[in-house]
């Protein structure tokens, strides 16, 4: 199964929205009170979150900067 440009968009963009919805659970549960979910989004959520955004924004930029046909 070759890994081409529109899976790659479509694997990014669900992670985006599935950790978008982990840090509203953060936000708006009280599940952040936990000291490991605390965790789990700062190290994790967030930075992944922004990561996939950027990427779901520049797509043509880092799918030539990893070599993504």
């Amino acid at each position: 199964m070759p890994l081409t440009q529109a899976r790659v968009r479509v694997i990014f963009r669900w992670v985006h929205i599935v950790l978008g919805l982990v840090l509203l659970c953060y936000v708006y549960s009280p599940l952040s009170s936990y000291l490991s979910f605390r965790l789990l989004v700062k190290i994790v959520a967030i930075p992944v979150t922004v990561f996939s955004g950027l990427w779901l924004w520049k797509f043509k930029f880092f799918n030539r900067l990893f070599g993504i046909k």
